[in-house]
């Protein structure tokens, strides 16, 4: 008995060795663009949805190591796809989009995680001529959360990648 309950320890102790292993593995590629990250795409099969569209957009002090990610696919007028922001050495958010195409106005839900915690932000993007532009961010002062800022312009801009 006393070998049972020494084998089943050992063999959660090298479990939770192993999941804490995964989790450093994954949280140690801060900039997409160095990650494995890169060859990650949702495939949906269906012959009516437009090819991938992928966006990458850079930022941060030289070089730029901060990462935002978005690769789309629309459907008639539904978008679905990817949204990962990842800051270098900081928290990311790494989720879903869903929404909806108007014209050259796409409008969606992020629902991503960050920091073990689920949460949304609604978010719009202009897509034009295949330039990505988005709405930026702001605080709103009254709950302290992000939101889109609507008053604002499209002011950055994506650079059109391949999504493989």
């Amino acid at each position: 008995m006393k070998n049972l309950i020494r084998i089943s320890c050992v063999i959660l102790c090298l479990v939770g060795l192993y999941a804490c292993d995964r989790s450093s593995q994954t949280k140690k590629h801060a900039n997409w663009a160095d990650s494995t990250f890169q060859n990650d795409s949702t495939v949906v099969d269906s012959s009516e949805i437009s090819p991938g569209l992928c966006f990458l957009h850079l930022t941060g002090k030289s070089p730029r190591r901060d990462s935002t990610y978005v690769h789309f696919s629309i459907l008639g007028n539904k978008v679905t796809g990817q949204y990962r922001w990842v800051p270098f050495e900081k928290d990311s958010r790494i989720g879903t989009i869903s929404g909806t195409k108007s014209g050259d106005t796409i409008r969606v839900v992020w629902s991503f995680t960050q920091e073990g915690t689920l949460d949304t932000l609604a978010t719009a993007f202009l897509l034009q001529q295949g330039q990505l532009k988005q709405r930026p961010f702001i605080v709103n002062q009254k709950n302290g959360r992000q939101q889109t800022d609507e008053r604002s312009g499209f002011t950055l801009r994506y650079q059109k990648i391949s999504c493989n």
